[in-house]
Order: C-alpha cells, then structure tokens, then sequence
C-alpha cells in the first residue's frame, strides 16, 4: 500500500477513534458500494437497466437513486410504456 495511503488511513483511525481494521473494512465497504453503484449507473445511462433494476441491483429505494441522479447530472429516463399509461390517464 503506499505511503500516504497508510498515513491517511492513519490519520482517520485517530479521528474515528477505532481500529486500523475496523477503518479499513468500512472504508472497503463503502469503495465497494460505490463502485457498484457507478457500475449501475453506467448501465442505466446505457438503457441496459431500468429504473427500478437499478434499484434493486444497488439496495437503494428510489427517492434515494432520483436524488444521486441529480446530484451526477444523470437525466431520468422516463418508461415509453409509462409515458403512454400516465398520458392516457390524463385524457381520461
């Protein structure tokens, strides 16, 4: 591991006030939530997931993915199929 990888792992053991391996787990777990996250996003901006796979695949509800979308810049993409049955509602 590099050197100030070590020092800032250092310094965020003192801060926290826990062990170097408790740190280094949460530290894990978030890198790994993150990057899953990104994957899914990738493949939602792709049109390979929905709106609702993605939340299943992240573990997050959709207020939460509607909020990380905004805050990314990433553009909703709303259903052609939906679009359609909130359309006809409306004429109804």
């Amino acid at each position: 591991m590099p050197e100030e990888t070590i020092e800032s792992l250092d310094e965020l053991t003192d801060k926290l006030e826990k062990d170097r391996s408790e740190v280094m787990r949460e530290a894990i777990k978030i890198g790994i939530d993150e990057m899953k996250l990104r994957l899914t996003l990738e493949l939602y901006k792709e049109g390979k997931v929905s709106f609702g796979r993605m939340s299943e695949l992240t573990g997050l509800n959709q207020r939460e993915l509607h909020t990380i979308l905004k805050q990314r810049g990433i553009t909703y993409r709303y259903g052609e199929t939906r679009f359609s049955e909130e359309t006809e509602n409306l004429v109804e």
